[in-house]
């Protein structure tokens, strides 16, 4: 399919939803499709994502689950006039369900549970290959939620599929946000730079279709944060450089000299979730992940060290709480 295709394939997703003024998970999704794919068709494959001078989303606002959001330009933002009293602000966090495996929706069911406590809800990329995958995980971890959840393509999701797939939510009220467009969340308390995809085309599970991002990008994310005040996290699909004898990770997604960033929130670089830890505005850059809510065991050498009666594993996600100056990280997982 051709990308000219694609668009006129998303695009006649969301036509339902044009006009419909009166839904609080919010409206005039199809000029914001309209305008990513526009200025998409442009670039050079893969889809270049994260530019800040980029397609951003149109204004609205949006009641949702009892707080009142805004989104402007790159921007989701939470108004904090409703007060968030001492608890702070709760962000769910979930990637790498690699599809839509009857056990995996059925972890990510379990998974919603347990964060139903939540304000925010981030996909941190991973979660599917196709449109009819993440329709899928969307409809599970949306569909009548107290949230908004912003999705990151990561190395997984090509963007045609990915703007299908949050079209077809948006037709249901489901309130999902592309992380390509909502580049910045803005919280009491807090700021969120986000970088989805991949920096390196050859990384990409989804090929040309797939989400890179250029290492200006990032620096672009990490200037805008250093000087803001409250914590500062980037969210970004990629793990940032470990700094181990055998280096892993993306150098472009690590903080350098002059930038500093309190946490760095990543999509996994092993199935494990990070264990509970804290800290405060310290520009110390703490990488934490929620491991994989793939519930599945993917390589056929695990399936054959696994009772047959089990060939799962636990699904994992996290909740980053921040509150007063200070965050939390806690790890979250399926099992009973």
């Amino acid at each position: 399919m051709t990308r000219l295709a694609a668009a006129a394939a998303a695009l006649a997703a969301v036509a339902a939803c044009r006009g419909h003024r009166t839904v609080p998970a919010g409206a005039r999704v199809g000029p914001a499709l309209a305008a990513a794919l526009s200025a998409a068709e442009a670039v050079r494959e893969p889809w270049r994502c994260a530019a800040p001078d980029g397609p951003g989303a149109p204004e609205e606002s949006l009641a949702i689950g009892g707080h009142t959001w805004r989104i402007a330009g790159h921007a989701l933002v939470l108004d904090p006039a409703g007060g968030m009293g001492d608890r702070g602000v709760a962000i769910g966090v979930v990637a790498d369900a690699a599809g839509s495996a009857p056990a995996t929706l059925a972890a990510l069911r379990r998974l919603r549970d347990r964060l139903a406590h939540v304000d925010l809800m981030v996909t941190l990329g991973g979660m599917g290959a196709t449109a009819a995958e993440l329709d899928a995980v969307f409809a599970v971890l949306a569909d009548r939620a107290p949230w908004p959840l912003v999705a990151l393509p990561g190395d997984l999701e090509p963007v045609p599929a990915q703007v299908a797939a949050i079209a077809a939510a948006r037709k249901r009220n489901a309130p999902v946000f592309d992380g390509r467009l909502v580049q910045r969340i803005e919280l009491p308390g807090a700021t969120i730079a986000v970088v989805p995809g991949a920096a390196a085309a050859s990384r990409l599970g989804a090929g040309p279709d797939g989400c890179r991002y250029r290492p200006a990008d990032a620096t672009a994310a990490f200037a805008d944060l250093t000087p803001r005040p409250g914590l500062r996290i980037l969210a970004s699909a990629e793990p940032p450089r470990d700094g181990g004898e055998l280096p892993a990770g993306e150098l472009a997604v690590t903080a350098g000299a002059g930038e500093q960033i309190d946490v760095a929130l990543h999509g996994p670089s092993r199935e494990a979730a990070t264990p509970a830890c804290r800290g405060g505005r310290d520009g110390a850059a703490v990488a934490v992940t929620p491991g994989t809510s793939d519930a599945t065991a993917r390589l056929p050498e695990m399936r054959e060290m696994r009772d047959p009666r089990d060939l799962g594993r636990a699904a994992t996600a996290g909740v980053l709480t921040v509150r007063g100056g200070a965050w939390t990280w806690q790890p979250v997982d399926d099992t009973p």
